[in-house]
């Protein structure tokens, strides 16, 4: 009888000692009999790291990596996906809990499923006191399965909604073809869009997987996404990302860069790059015209600082606010950030000739 598949379960922690042995319980007693937990410890500061040497010692099954300093989620969401350790990987949280046959039903349908890239499970909230606060809707979770690979990564575009969809038992051949992990708000959004030209998208409809406290908003998440957010630089630093004032539009305009490079010909990633824009528009333009009327009342004082900074530093600036401009204006094309472009041009020349 052939063995059966590993699942690789990475779980990313920090500072979750009141939460992470509940978490690794959860991944120990799943019903698929070939589970392996790596432990990626982003420095906790809190008492995670002993939890989990609790937990690993005499168990071969556990490996935990203890990263150096605090790295920020998606380094180490693309570690779990360069270096789990089998053929299926699935991404974890230190917080958030799986049903004991989660692993089970999720293989199941990847392996009766050859072509499908990641298998999830619908998903429910709970409260600290274990509670279920709801159930995320049906709709929630993705059934990307068309044969086209652009209209699969069309179809997660329009549907993708909650984290649930995205911490699901990976394909490792399917993962290894995506690119790298970039510091923008949407990640996980341009990633599952990206994954689904590889291979199907499914689910399972029970909701096996229970999240704590539910989901974050979207300010928050755009702000921790950027790079300097990743690594506790202030935002208003004036060599800050400046995307972060526009989370959606950034959302739908990472998916424009990112499918300029996928692996298809020419024009299917240019009929995506066309259909991002189209779709984000579809779901999300009255917040997206909200974002672009913020940055266009937030570029004077933005302009001030950049009039009074040092050479290095209006470069810099300069750079970071011309792309959350061209951002804006690719993705919402009626608001024409020609005017405000050339001020940040002949500002910023100003002081670089100064």
């Amino acid at each position: 009888m052939a063995s059966l598949p590993v699942v690789d379960v990475n779980m990313i922690v920090y500072n979750s000692v009141s939460t992470v042995g509940v978490a690794i319980e959860s991944v120990l007693h799943q019903t698929w009999p070939a589970v392996s937990l790596t432990v990626i410890d982003n420095a906790s500061t809190d008492g995670t790291f002993a939890v989990l040497q609790n937990y690993a010692t005499g168990n071969a099954a556990i490996d935990i990596r203890r990263n150096r300093c605090n790295t920020g989620d998606g380094i180490n969401i693309q570690r779990a996906f360069w270096f789990g350790n089998a053929d299926y990987v699935m991404l974890k949280t230190g917080d958030d809990l799986i049903a004991p046959d989660y692993i089970e039903q999720s293989m199941g349908v990847l392996l009766a499923h050859p072509g499908c890239a990641m298998c999830h499970a619908a998903g429910l909230v709970f409260s600290g006191t274990g509670e279920v606060s709801y159930y995320y809707p049906p709709e929630h979770c993705l059934e990307a399965t068309d044969c086209d690979p652009v209209e699969r990564a069309k179809h997660v575009m329009r549907h993708y909604t909650s984290a649930p969809s995205f911490w699901g038992v990976y394909r490792r051949d399917a993962v290894d073809q995506r690119s790298m992990i970039r510091y923008r708000a949407g990640t996980d959004h341009c990633m599952l869009a990206e994954l689904a030209l590889y291979g199907e998208i499914r689910h399972v409809a029970a909701p096996l997987f229970w999240r704590r406290g539910g989901g974050k908003p979207v300010l928050q998440l755009a702000r921790s996404s950027t790079e300097q957010g990743n690594r506790g630089v202030p935002l208003d630093d004036v060599l800050g990302e400046q995307r972060w004032r526009t989370p959606l539009i950034t959302n739908a305009y990472t998916h424009m860069e990112m499918f300029a490079a996928v692996r298809l010909p020419l024009p299917q990633r240019l009929e995506l790059m066309q259909a991002a824009q189209e779709i984000f528009r579809a779901r999300w333009l009255p917040c997206m015209q909200q974002e672009a009327a913020s940055l266009r009342a937030a570029l004077p004082g933005l302009l001030k600082v950049l009039a009074c900074a040092k050479p290095i530093e209006a470069a810099w600036l300069a750079r970071t606010l011309t792309d959350a401009l061209l951002g804006a204006q690719t993705v919402l094309p009626e608001y024409r950030f020609a005017d405000e472009l050339l001020a940040v041009a002949a500002v910023s020349g100003d002081t670089l000739s100064a």
